[in-house]
């Protein structure tokens, strides 16, 4: 007859079930740590990125404004010299209209009688010397007679038609005369009074 008893099944160690249960526990923290610190380390770095980011746009920023304003200063500047400028010369020029409107009134009011030919001959220098006074004075501003190039192509911006008529050897739309000069300012570019001309037909 056997004595043998059947072997009992092996019963797992309580204290090993604990030690294995704190390790897993331990390295799910260890690991939550981990990602813990990872995530702030990577929230720190953006955060300086963000930062850097930030810094640069604003420098640009306050150098571009600071641009704007110094462009700005410098376009008043010049705008308020230019308006100081023109204000000078138009009153220069006012002046000037002034003194010569006053000199034409008094000639015109010491006009002599027809009957008088000696005075009439005075009468007359003085009105040629305030016309050369008048022509000075455009020339002192900057005015000068501007011509129509006999020959040119007509330009509505620069010329005043005041007839046509056929000419010969010219094609049509050129100029074929001038009846009175123009004045320009500086340049012919800038044409004060257009000279009258006619065009060919």
């Amino acid at each position: 007859m056997s004595t043998d008893f059947p072997a009992e099944t092996a019963r797992p160690d309580p204290a090993a079930l604990a030690r294995a249960d704190h390790t897993i526990g331990s390295s799910t923290i260890y690991r939550l740590c981990e990602e813990v610190i990872a995530l702030r380390e990577l929230n720190n770095r953006q955060h300086k990125l963000f930062e850097q980011a930030l810094t640069k746009a604003r420098d640009d920023l306050r150098a571009s404004f600071n641009s704007f304003a110094g462009d700005t200063q410098r376009a008043y500047q010049q705008l308020r010299q230019e308006v100081h400028g023109e204000k000078r010369v138009s009153l220069a020029l006012l002046n000037e209209l002034l003194d010569l409107g006053m000199e034409l009134e008094h000639i015109a009011a010491s006009r002599p009688a027809p009957d008088d030919p000696e005075a009439v001959t005075r009468w007359m220098e003085a009105v040629e010397v305030q016309s050369r006074k008048v022509q000075s004075a455009l020339a002192k501003h900057g005015i000068q007679p501007y011509d129509a190039v006999v020959g040119a192509a007509y330009n509505p911006a620069i010329h005043e038609r005041v007839g046509s008529e056929k000419a010969e050897g010219m094609g049509p739309l050129l100029i074929a005369g001038q009846r009175e000069r123009g004045y320009a300012s500086q340049q012919p570019e800038f044409v004060l009074r257009r000279p009258k001309v006619i065009v060919s037909e």
